[in-house]
């Protein structure tokens, strides 16, 4: 009996350490999105949406600037996730990612569309795009990730964890991306995604608690990007389709890793293919789905 109620104040004392690393993310989302929109519209960070309007393009910059703090804020209350080593790969993919993203997002003239275009740019017309150094660079991200998880996380190198991990993440990263075109669409999707990845997770406790705060900041954010008053832009849909990719990396059994990534494949070679706003438009449930939330004209 005395064993039961520790274990049951264990699971109570981690849920209430994860209610209030929720709660106070979302304060903090709260109190600093009106200066970071500020910023932005002082900044000329604005470029017209599907609708043609004006509006603050890189508004991901949210996540990259509150996780770093909240990354910290679940160390101080001992949250189980937030060991070094998970947290350290944590920060080094969402802000190189991020990075990279927001890169593309200022300086990219974005005349080129998929891995082809930017391929043929590199190899044809011996021309680097933008999204060729993001993609180079989300490779080397990936990479690093999936051989530090291996040694650090896991204690040995072997090939299949490295090889699969660096896949989820490089392939998450680009396939929230392609999904950015409509308001609130991709905020929906990584939400969707968020809760797959939990229902199959076999490590929920260990690592659940570091990607808290990014559901906390995406709550508060969704509506204004549902309402069109901002976009996440690349900066927001490399992180958080990264983050993805790392909670499946370190949650997901091998052969759940296996059917992730060749559904994440098949929807890459999909997308150069067809456009899945046109599908999501025929289709009236997707259309539904899609327009939840959305700003009616």
């Amino acid at each position: 009996m005395i064993e039961i109620s520790e274990f049951l104040q264990t699971i109570l004392l981690s849920l209430a350490r994860y209610l209030l690393i929720l709660i106070v993310s979302y304060i903090l989302t709260w109190l600093s999105f009106p200066y970071l929109y500020r910023l932005m519209v002082e900044g000329q960070l604005v470029r017209p949406n599907y609708r043609e309007e004006r509006i603050p393009a890189v508004a991901g910059l949210l996540f990259v600037v509150l996780l770093p703090l909240t990354t910290g804020l679940g160390m101080a209350f001992s949250v189980k996730s937030f060991t070094t080593v998970n947290a350290v790969l944590f920060l080094w993919v969402i802000l190189g990612m991020g990075l990279i993203g927001f890169i593309d997002d200022v300086i990219g003239d974005h005349t080129q569309k998929g891995f082809k275009g930017h391929f043929r740019a590199l190899f044809k017309d011996k021309r680097l795009t933008t999204g060729g150094l993001k993609a180079f660079f989300g490779a080397v991200i990936a990479l690093v990730f999936s051989i530090a998880t291996a040694n650090l996380v896991k204690g040995k190198l072997e090939v299949w964890p490295v090889i699969s991990n660096f896949l989820l993440v490089a392939l998450c990263a680009n396939s929230l991306n392609l999904f950015d075109l409509r308001p609130g669409r991709a905020g929906k999707i990584f939400i969707a995604g968020f809760v797959i990845v939990l229902m199959f997770s076999q490590d929920f406790e260990v690592y659940t608690g570091l990607f808290v705060p990014i559901l906390a900041i995406m709550l508060y954010y969704l509506p204004y990007d549902l309402k069109a008053r901002v976009m996440m832009g690349d900066v927001g849909s490399n992180l958080l389709g990264a983050s993805l990719g790392v909670m499946m990396a370190w949650m997901f059994s091998d052969l759940s890793k296996l059917i992730a990534i060749i559904l994440l494949v098949i929807l890459q070679l999909t997308a150069e293919k067809i456009s899945f706003s046109k599908v999501i438009d025929q289709h009236r449930l997707l259309r539904s789905l899609d327009e939840i939330g959305r700003r009616q004209h």
